[in-house]
């Protein structure tokens, strides 16, 4: 039997939404301390950070939150992300960032920016990485310009399980593995002025890769304790 891309990417993508639930179910995830995720401190959407290779569990990050979309890109692993993403009742928005001129039609990273501005304005959350292929742990400026053209805050998150697999591609990936201990924090919100010109962004965007990194170090270092 011979598949054609959508079809592939479909089957893949129940694959992998089985694949993730199971991961939840059978990871002992550290109780989160009252309130600190962003859906219970204000009714207000927000925009949800991480790093590339770093949102595996991203879907037990977001458990209770409602009315959220994921950027995903337009490459196949992104169609199989999107079928994950709406099989856990969630909306996928295709496009991506990216650092080059040249790139900005072909990934879709204008409309995909005015669709994720519209979503923020009519009350949807967004989940996106902060990191712009292929520079990794360096965070961009895409999600910065979103906060600042809807005046929605920025958090960060770090979500991880003690039973992983790191690889060597260029985001250093880690692939989340069944019975693990896992941890998932928030950081305070980040507001920015409409007024912030770029040089105010991209002191903004060094201190979003400084938190990011703090995050997911502090994250790592509380399972270490709980061995």
């Amino acid at each position: 039997m011979r598949f054609g891309n959508g079809q592939s990417a479909a089957f893949a993508g129940r694959a992998l939404h089985a694949y993730l639930a199971f991961v939840q179910r059978t990871t002992r995830f550290k109780p989160a301390f009252p309130g600190v995720r962003p859906w219970e401190r204000s009714g207000e959407p927000f925009i949800a950070l991480t790093w590339h290779g770093q949102q595996m569990l991203s879907l037990a990050a977001l458990d209770g939150a409602a009315e959220v979309a994921i950027l995903t890109s337009l490459h196949f692993d992104g169609t199989v992300v999107a079928s994950v993403v709406e099989r856990a009742g969630y909306r996928a928005i295709r496009g991506s960032g990216t650092q080059s001129p040249r790139k900005i039609k072909t990934k879709r990273a204008i409309p995909a920016f005015f669709e994720m501005r519209e979503a923020l304005r009519e009350g949807t959350s967004l989940v996106l990485t902060a990191d712009v292929p292929k520079i990794a742990r360096v965070a961009g400026k895409g999600a910065i310009q979103l906060a600042r053209a809807t005046g929605r805050p920025i958090y960060l998150f770090a979500a991880v399980t003690s039973a992983r697999v790191e690889l060597g591609n260029w985001d250093r990936a880690s692939i989340a593995l069944p019975f693990g201990r896992g941890c998932v924090l928030w950081s305070e919100p980040l507001y920015v002025r409409r007024a912030a010109d770029e040089r105010e962004m991209g002191l903004i965007a060094l201190d979003i890769s400084n938190q990011l990194d703090e995050l997911h170090a502090t994250a790592h270092r509380l399972l270490d304790r709980r061995r």
